[in-house]
């Protein structure tokens, strides 16, 4: 993919948080530098909002440090409540 790059472009990150944390977890036993993340995405252009989406559990030890830890990089977390269905699906 050829991607032209310029300085004064303007970006938009959309991060799909829990997705991404589980998954270099279980592929990669990695964690993800959210900080590295943006700054490799921008490539020195303009960021105008970094957005995070995550899913608020119950009982999950940590999460609200975790979720500080990503405001702090500069990530506007977008948290909505976990939805249990009646089957007992998580979602």
């Amino acid at each position: 993919m050829n991607t032209m790059v310029h300085k004064n472009q303007r970006v938009g990150i959309f991060i799909d948080i829990q997705n991404l944390y589980h998954s270099s977890k279980h592929l990669y036993s990695a964690r993800v530098n959210y900080r590295e993340l943006i700054k490799e995405l921008l490539a020195g252009r303009q960021l105008i909002r970094a957005i995070g989406y995550v899913v608020k559990s119950e009982t999950a030890l940590g999460e609200s440090s975790f979720f500080e830890a990503l405001t702090k990089t500069g990530i506007e977390l977008r948290i909505k409540d976990l939805q249990i269905f009646p089957g007992g699906l998580k979602k």
